[in-house]
């Protein structure tokens, strides 16, 4: 035996109307229409659904069961559809996004905040990486839908979509220095002498970075290597070394240490990637949050 969803849907709309007139204004057809269409209901299924009490109709001993059945089936398909407009739409769905962790300042949270308002069935998961090189690569290989980058150009294989910049601040330890306030580089850095160097993954402290330092008369030789970002503010404060960090860092934990304000401010680009080709509606989105934000 097959019964069709829209029978089941008029079973329960007559149910709750109490009349076949009723049932019928609230889909949309005509009394007839529906009147036939429970016959038929009754006969696929052998019992008698309605019964007659006065003016309305109400349902058997049995036919509260077949209506009980029916409105679990109709309620399941109304969510099914709901999910699969919510889907269509961009507002449910998966969307996993790879990027170094806490490499990009305020362009990550901002992004996740607009897209997901008003879509709450939309689950996003943050995949931290060490490099903004890791970040591509979980791209190519399907393990994400998009990747956050900061500093790399875009190659050939990927799409990209610049989203903001990112300000770094030279952190040193506060021995190397004769004042408790920050300091603003004025392109006077020669006071630091040949200073060890703590650098992180080869994105964050790379060569143009370096040559600047090395411009406003730094001289930096370094000590540590792919050190991960969170971390270098603790190696920073005991005295380790110098080290280039996001200005969006919070530094004010660490009585050790002390920021130094380059002039011009030493920046570089963030991105949003994705791959070529279709994309989920949800994914979607985020491509679309992110060509309104900057205009392209």
């Amino acid at each position: 035996m097959e019964l069709s969803s829209r029978l089941l849907r008029q079973c329960v709309a007559v149910a709750d109307a109490g009349s076949m007139s009723g049932a019928a204004t609230e889909l949309g057809l005509s009394p007839s229409t529906v009147s036939r269409a429970i016959a038929r209901f009754e006969e696929q299924t052998h019992v008698s659904v309605f019964e007659r009490r006065g003016m309305r109709l109400v349902p058997t001993d049995a036919g509260r069961e077949v209506v009980r059945a029916a409105r679990r089936v109709v309620d399941d398909l109304d969510l099914f559809s709901a999910l699969a407009v919510d889907a269509a739409l961009g507002r449910a769905g998966a969307v996993v996004v790879s990027t170094p962790a806490d490499d990009t300042g305020p362009v990550l949270p901002t992004m996740i905040a607009s897209v997901t308002r008003g879509r709450p069935r939309l689950n996003v998961h943050i995949a931290r990486v060490e490099t903004a090189t890791a970040a591509m690569e979980s791209l190519r290989s399907g393990a994400a839908e998009l990747a956050l980058i900061p500093r790399l150009p875009t190659p050939p294989d990927l799409l990209g979509i610049h989203v903001g910049r990112q300000e770094l601040t030279l952190i040193v330890p506060a021995a190397w220095t004769q004042s408790n306030v920050r300091i603003t580089d004025q392109h006077g850095l020669d006071w630091l002498g040949e200073f060890p160097f703590i650098a992180g993954t080869v994105e964050t402290t790379s060569a143009h970075a370096l040559e600047r330092l090395r411009r406003s008369g730094a001289r930096p030789h370094t000590v540590l290597t792919g050190t991960p970002v969170l971390t270098i503010p603790s190696l920073v404060d005991a005295g380790v070394g110098a080290a280039l960090v996001p200005s969006s860092m919070p530094l004010d934990t660490f009585a050790h240490l002390r920021s130094i304000d380059l002039t011009p401010p030493l920046t570089y680009s963030i991105t949003l990637m994705h791959r070529t080709g279709e994309q989920s509606p949800a994914t979607r989105q985020f491509i679309e949050w992110a060509r309104s934000a900057t205009g392209e």
